[in-house]
């Protein structure tokens, strides 16, 4: 007896382990066609997309899903089957977040209609795979198939109850379905390292001259904001914005005005990102760039506390960085830097009405030009919309 035992107690543990695999690969199953979904939706074939979705939640029902096919089902014009689709989140425990994003698009899906003189309402029990009215993908479904019973029992008992006509089941009304919205709902665009602009800050360090020997220290550091915009997608071509803020350290010099110097550059650069096929993730981005550099010999004041950047001179910048992207559009960016700033003698200093306050150019040192190499890192944020704007929803 205990023998069979045992032998039972196996089986069922391994009846569960089977089960448990089973669930686990029916999820892998899903969240490979959900991505497959969402590759065909970028390439907007919204009718082949909204078939991945479908088969992903008829595997696993979670509420992205449902959500990722209401969106499809939308850009395809199928207004009454994407509410249903989009009640289905609400149907399957959605997060705080989804939900939020599934009201917002039942919303537009609704205004949408209306614009277009379309009376819509959600088509059947919220769109799930056990839907019992949904007899063309589920014929197994109660009620869509009907039992015959032998023609003999019908000649001999017509009244008997599997004799009388089958009751049909309720009839869902036609599905609305309207002209797809002329404007997308969401970012159509791959994860590439291909954007519209960037937002980022990156902080260097290095060493170099800057104006006569001694003056200054050799060591500076500093940070900088950036911003980019993306020319040419297809060539990776684009231009930056930058302000940076160097700081030189005290030089060997003992000069009433000469002590640290403070650099602000003003500057614009052109940019390529390098990206090997295989990699896409990692690119190498050589820069070169042109800036006007306000400099403050020994943080110079103007008497009232305020620091003043009285000295002018041009610059230029080149650069060559290595970033890896990460996240689900590659919106992320980490960057390591190596570049050189180069300067110019300064071209514009301060009036000499007052000569305590306001020293020649030769007197704090900057009559001659410099140039100092960095090393930097940096973090970038990348948008895939124009300037000002944002998709409406995002897929998940």
């Amino acid at each position: 007896m205990s023998r069979l035992t045992s032998i039972a107690a196996s089986f069922a543990a391994v009846t569960a382990l089977g089960s448990i695999a089973s669930a686990q690969s029916q999820a892998e199953i899903a969240l490979k066609l959900n991505d497959e979904g969402k590759e065909l939706m970028y390439g907007q074939k919204y009718a082949e997309a909204s078939s991945k979705f479908r088969e992903a939640v008829a595997r696993v029902p979670e509420p992205k899903y449902f959500f990722n096919l209401c969106t499809s089902l939308f850009q395809e014009g199928k207004f009454g089957e994407a509410l249903t689709a989009c009640n289905a989140v609400a149907n399957n425990n959605p997060s705080a977040e989804l939900r939020t994003k599934s009201d917002k698009l039942t919303n537009r899906i609704k205004d949408e209609a209306k614009t277009q003189g379309i009376n819509v309402e959600p088509v059947g029990g919220g769109g799930g795979p056990g839907d019992p009215n949904d007899c063309a993908n589920h014929p197994q479904n109660p009620g869509c198939s009907a039992v015959v019973p032998p023609p003999a029992t019908c000649q001999t008992n017509p009244g008997a109850p599997e004799c009388q006509p089958a009751a049909r089941p309720p009839q869902n009304p036609p599905p609305a379905v309207g002209r797809p919205p002329a404007q997308g709902l969401f970012t159509a665009t791959t994860p590439d390292n291909k954007y519209t602009w960037t937002l980022g800050i990156d902080l260097f360090g290095g060493g170099g001259a800057i104006g006569q020997p001694d003056f200054y220290g050799s060591a500076a550091g500093g940070f900088r904001l950036k911003g980019d915009y993306l020319l040419n997608a297809a060539s990776r071509l684009g231009t930056q914005a930058y302000l940076q803020v160097t700081h030189f350290g005290q030089g060997q010099m003992d000069s009433t005005f000469a002590d640290t110097l403070d650099v602000i550059d003003v500057g614009i650069a052109a940019y390529k990102h390098l990206c090997p096929p295989g990699t896409q993730r990692l690119c190498l981005t050589p820069l070169a760039g042109v800036q006007l550099a306000l400099m403050s010999p020994a943080s110079m004041g103007d008497g009232t506390g305020s620091q003043v950047f009285n000295y002018a001179a041009i610059g230029a910048r080149l650069e060559i960085g290595l970033q890896y992207a990460f996240g689900r559009r590659f919106e992320h960016v980490l960057g390591l830097q190596l570049g050189a700033n180069v300067y110019s003698a300064v071209f514009s200093g301060p009036s000499i009405d007052n000569p305590d306050f306001n020293p020649t150019t030769a007197e704090v040192g900057l009559d001659k030009g410099g140039a100092v190499g960095y090393f930097g890192v940096g973090y970038t944020y990348r948008f895939n919309t124009p300037l000002g704007s944002s998709p409406f929803v995002t897929l998940e």
